[in-house]
Formats: C-alpha cells, structure tokens, sequence
C-alpha cells in the first residue's frame, strides 16, 4: 500500500514524488511502476486506489481505482487536483474490488499521509508489493501504522491471569463485535502489555484475540473487557485510558447465526 491502511488501510509510497507536467496531456493524477518488494519484477493487473478520507482505514470502496498494471508494471491514474491517501493491491481472482484474501499481493507499509495533486501535472507513484501471509486487519491496524495521540493502553492477560504474549486488542465502533474490528493494537509484549491507537474520541467496544484468523476457533483464545456491561470504554480526544485488561477464555460457543468472519 502507498502513501497512508489500516486494516487497514494507509500506505506508504516508493515513488520520489515528483510532478511531471505535460502541455500535450490533459488532467491530472498519479503515474508510476508497481513491483514486487524487493526485486525489479514487475507486476501486471495490479489496481491503485485513491481515498480522500483516511478514516476508512483504506478499506471499502475507494473514490478512484486505477485500471490493472501493464506488463511492465506502469499505471495511471487520472484524479481532479486534491489531496489522496493512496494503496495498491493485486488480488489473485484478478478483481479490483472484495476482500484481500491470503496469498494476494499489497502494498503493506502504512502511514497517514496523503499526496497532493495538483492541475495539469501527474505525481510519480511506485508501489512495492509484498504476498498476505495473514488477515489484512491484523497488520493494517498496528502501532505502526496510526501513531495518533488518542488510544488505550492496557494487558490481556489469560483466565488464571498469566500474562499473554503475542496476542492483540480490538476496538469497534459500535456494539456489533462479530465482525472484522475498526481498529486493533500493537501484538502483545512479554508482558501481555498492548497500545491501542484510535483517530479520535468516542466510545469503543473492546476486545482481545490471540489468532488473527478468520471465525473463532474451538479453544482458541478470545476475550471481551469486562470493566463495562457493554464491554465500552469511553475515550477522550488527545489521550490514553490507561490500564485497561481484558482476560481471554477458550472459546467454547457456537458460532452464532449472523457471525460475519474476520
């Protein structure tokens, strides 16, 4: 992903953002090469996506898509002057739209920061891609990738109160939880300790995993806070709750009608 997740989306761009002006070529927009991270491989049917609004995480529709990359990598995209957060993506099914599935290519660096275009000139974009090896939600909403002064620190701990390593927190933005999080924390520490970045105030239903995979499994780990009935809390704007802790359980339910998979 470019220039932004997360996610979940947010991305960070490898073009050197120049901007390249052309009497004979009308608009405007972004132009550049997508490649395989860490090598000169260029790839083909790749779709850039252009959001105006980081919020979304660079998840959802987009507000522009690109069409797919040539064989030598190059794109463009035509886009009104403005400022955009920017990411790419190849799916393995060749669609530019849907989830990004395990084994799919994406950009997966994710910062805040839009680029600006500007009338009759296009912005060099590169984009470096790398292969899912996980869920998209668990690496798009990191500690890297929103760093915002607005959060909760806290510890998951297990149901004896062990601290639990490895493991991440969960914000959403409303009570419905069977669903893929607004936002997740930085993977625990030794000492089951975790930061959770949010863009803003506001109230957030927390809980805890320690698999980021796809509906719960029998056994696996989950956890809801349990300092609320609602398993809420309310978040000030420029600042942390501190000390939040949430215990996980084997999860031992059935999958309720409805659970719509991570």
């Amino acid at each position: 992903m470019a220039c932004a997740l997360l996610l979940v989306a947010v991305v960070s761009c490898t073009g050197a953002g120049e901007v390249k002006t052309d009497e004979g070529r009308a608009g405007s927009g972004i132009e550049g090469i997508v490649r395989l991270e860490g090598r000169e491989s260029p790839v083909a049917g790749a779709h850039v996506y252009a959001y105006t609004d980081y919020s979304k995480n660079l998840m959802g529709v987009a507000d522009y898509v690109s069409k797919g990359s040539k064989a030598d990598g190059s794109y463009r995209l035509d886009l009104p002057p403005g400022e955009y957060y920017l990411v790419a993506r190849k799916r393995a099914t060749g669609a530019n739209y849907g989830p990004i599935v395990t084994g799919d290519l994406y950009d997966h660096r994710f910062e805040a920061k839009p680029v600006k275009v500007r009338e009759g000139g296009y912005l060099e974009q590169d984009f470096d891609l790398t292969r899912l090896k996980e869920p998209l939600f668990f690496q798009v909403f990191t500690e890297e990738a929103r760093k915002t002064d607005t959060g909760i620190r806290g510890r998951i701990l297990d149901d004896s109160g062990v601290p639990v390593a490895g493991a991440f927190a969960t914000a959403y933005e409303n009570q419905d939880m069977r669903r893929l999080p607004d936002y997740a924390s930085s993977v625990t520490d030794d000492e089951g300790y975790f930061t959770l970045y949010l863009p803003k105030g506001g109230r957030y239903y927390i809980g805890a995993r320690s698999h980021a995979r796809k509906v719960p499994q029998p056994g696996e780990p989950v956890g809801r806070y349990t300092g609320t009935e609602d398993h809420s809390v309310l978040v000030s704007d420029g600042s942390f709750v501190e000390g939040i802790e949430i215990r996980l359980k084997p999860f031992r339910s059935e999958v309720p009608a409805g659970y719509r998979p991570y």
